[in-house]
């Protein structure tokens, strides 16, 4: 068998930070390089390599390829949409997960937060996808838990499973394939803490999660999002439970203060089997007794629910207003009410939804009964959602609401810039995923979602950035997307800049046939870009890089503009090898 190496740049293939300047520069020392995929692959032809560069290239290569997307710490990646390609639309599915700071005594909830996610194939119309995709999920600055939570030396005592380091109850850790239910992609039960590996002292609420689409077959990337993953254990306990706080109880634990309260008020009712004082018997978990439908715990049937208990308990003594559900919510300094409607003029709060303290306490079904957006003195049936509960409601084109509006508690736009981290990759700005043309290729006519028509509006899409490795004395054309994705007619300008002055003039065509700039085009109409670049012959060229950058600028909405880079590189020495046989 004759092996070869073949290297070159696949397409939506991302090398990211330090990991890309290592293969560039390993490159740039001596790669000749014909087309074809970045990748490893059998060929029976002998190949011109600097030996240094090669065993510096294939290293990098194998540890991306050995790493997998967890350890990967990149600054979010626009998602470019073309007629071929794909996105992916993901959240989180309550908007704020809490968890204990502490379970040696007592725990309320684990480590425990989830992911969803729609595959979108850009069209006319779009499509869901749900085969021929892997759909994955990780976490660049939080991949270990372990350290940051004690949750793993008490979790056979409170759940009776004995979990393997850094796994949540669920079965899943910090990264890995998201699992498909019907229309859906689904990470459920992620063990995830507010720490990042970063600052693993500082809370964090807002994690960022990567959620990458895959072809399943080649294991290609087809697109991403960087999506929020909240989590806090900011649960003020304290406030009235510090030492001496209630019943001059002073045990030196905040919540062993609050187990002793519960056992010296409760312990005659305490259920058969469960009659042991709690201190008695720690870590105690409360649904254990209390149903709790986070948890799906039925709890003992002559008891309240654990909201009911929590909620009438603390009736008369913490007020029904924002600052009152931080309490016992996440927080005076995480504050998961961030959504558009909390930061409006006249701002909404958790009493204007949910009610007062009494009213929640007698939810008969908390978790699964909650404030419906379809409300008369909400949004009205306008709005109407087609199940109970918003988060697992859809609409336009079977895409769920949370989809385009994002988690209850965070509806865009967010007060949190990482919340809108997602929707400026989709469509260039923050807010309720508006823009028609990340799904469609043109702009639909009939009414969208809740019988809203497309907005007329100009948008358009400038694309791929593009590397190649050439000798020099080469000439090379890189070919270029402007597609008009807006509602309106527009014409474009087009600005380049050229490191090394080796790019000439664009050469645009629209159809077929030439067109001067700046190029004019309909709404859905595409012209062609096309950047015609000269490397110098002779050694003067080995080593060098150019890079040229094309910037396409509405002429009639001057703010918007799009960028596409091209680098081309020369390898600066090559020797040649023979070809190796392998028998």
């Amino acid at each position: 068998m004759a092996l070869g190496v073949t290297i070159c740049s696949r397409k939506r293939h991302v090398f990211r930070d330090g990991l890309q300047s290592e293969l560039l520069q390993a490159l740039a020392e001596g790669f000749a390089i014909k087309g074809g995929d970045m990748s490893i692959s059998k060929n029976v032809r002998p190949l011109a390599i600097a030996v240094p560069a090669v065993v510096a290239a294939l290293m990098i290569i194998l540890r991306v390829a050995a790493m997998g997307t967890a350890e990967l710490n990149s600054p979010p990646v626009a998602v470019v949409v073309t007629a071929d390609d794909y996105v992916v639309l993901s959240w989180n599915d309550l908007g704020m997960h809490c968890y204990n700071p502490d379970f040696q005594d007592l725990a309320v909830l684990p480590p425990f937060n989830t992911l969803w996610a729609q595959v979108v194939r850009v069209g006319d119309p779009p499509q869901i996808v749900t085969q021929g995709i892997t759909v994955t999920y990780s976490f660049p600055d939080n991949t270990y838990s372990v350290g940051k939570s004690n949750f793993w030396d008490y979790d056979e005592q409170l759940f009776g499973v004995d979990l393997p380091p850094n796994i949540g109850l669920t079965g899943n850790g910090l990264s890995g394939e998201m699992e498909l239910h019907d229309d859906h992609y689904v990470a459920e039960g992620i063990p995830l803490t507010e720490y990042r590996d970063s600052d693993p002292l500082t809370p964090y609420p807002y994690q960022l999660a990567e959620v990458v689409v895959l072809d399943s077959t080649t294991g290609a990337e087809l697109t991403r999002s960087t999506v929020v993953a909240p989590v806090s254990t900011e649960m003020h306990c304290d406030t009235c439970h510090y030492d001496g706080g209630v019943e001059d109880i002073a045990t030196g634990r905040v919540e062993t203060n609050i187990l002793t309260l519960h056992d010296m008020e409760n312990s005659d009712e305490y259920p058969p089997g469960h009659d042991t004082p709690l201190m008695d018997r720690r870590p105690v978990l409360c649904a254990e007794c209390h149903s709790s439908n986070a948890l799906g715990a039925p709890g003992w049937p002559s008891l309240p629910s654990l909201s009911e208990a929590v909620h009438s308990k603390h009736d008369e003594t913490i007020p029904s207003t924002l600052e009152g559900c931080y309490n016992c919510h996440p927080g005076p300094q995480t504050q998961c009410l961030r959504d558009v409607m909390s930061q409006a003029d006249d701002p909404l709060s958790c009493i204007d939804c949910h009610g007062n303290m009494e009213t929640v306490a007698n939810n008969p079904d908390p978790w699964l009964n909650e404030p419906r957006c379809d409300n008369a003195a909400c949004h009205g049936s306008a709005y109407a959602q087609d199940q109970a509960l918003y988060r697992m409601s859809k609409e336009h084109g079977g895409l769920y609401c949370a989809a385009c509006h994002d988690s209850p508690h965070a509806i865009a736009p967010s007060r949190e810039a990482n919340d809108n981290i997602k929707f400026i990759q989709l469509q260039g700005h923050a807010g309720t995923l508006d823009t028609c043309g990340v799904c469609h290729l043109s702009i639909p006519e009939d009414a969208g979602p809740h019988g809203v028509t497309a907005p007329q509006a100009y948008a358009f899409k400038f694309e791929p950035n593009q590397m190649k490795v050439v000798e020099s004395g080469a000439a090379v054309v890189y070919t270029h997307t402007l597609r008009n994705t807006g509602s309106l007619s527009d014409q474009y300008s087009l600005d380049w800049y050229s490191s090394q002055d080796w790019a000439g003039p664009p050469q645009v065509s629209v159809g077929g046939h030439t067109a001067l700039l700046p190029v004019a085009l309909d709404a859905g109409e595409t012209a062609v870009v096309e950047i015609p670049v000269s490397v110098p012959d002779g050694a003067s060229a080995r080593g060098l890089t150019d890079r040229t950058v094309i910037t396409a600028t509405s002429v009639l909405s001057p703010n918007l503009s799009r960028t596409v880079t091209d680098v081309t590189m020369v390898p600066k020495t090559r020797v040649f090898l023979p070809l190796l046989t392998i028998d």
